[in-house]
């Protein structure tokens, strides 16, 4: 399934161009069990993320370094690996600004198109993040 930006992402994008909202410098990927793709509407809150797992935090992706193409912002591929324990099944990443918690905004979300991935200690999930302009 292809991913979504979110509705709290569109109102980001928005406030950055033509608003007063700072740029934010940098945005973070984590992983969700979520068993169906969040909705457009939804924000962290609506997530369930590993955040107490071991060996995982959400990486921080770092603005100007995405390559953008025609419709498309791509980012270099990440790794997750889980250390000390198990996570279960990840059924997809997200997009948001903070780097931990739900105070922030969700960007975009997407499925795996070949998940879930059952995460067993020791193993990786890589992610290439990619942004699509609908």
């Amino acid at each position: 399934m292809a991913g979504k930006r979110t509705d709290e992402g569109e109102h980001r994008s928005l406030d950055i161009l033509y608003g007063a909202q700072a740029l934010d410098t940098t945005l973070y990927l984590g992983l969700y069990e979520n068993n169906t793709e969040p909705a457009e509407a939804a924000a962290l809150t609506d997530l369930t993320e590993q955040a107490v797992a071991t060996g995982y935090a959400r990486i921080a992706l770092t603005r100007g370094t995405w390559s953008i193409t025609a419709d498309h912002a791509d980012y270099a591929e990440q790794t997750f690996t889980a250390n000390g324990g198990d996570w279960g099944n990840q059924y997809g990443y997200f997009i948001c600004t903070v780097a931990s918690g739900t105070a922030g905004i969700l960007i975009y979300v997407e499925d795996f198109s070949d998940g879930p991935y059952d995460v067993t200690d020791g193993d990786s999930v890589k992610v290439t993040p990619k942004i699509t302009a609908t």
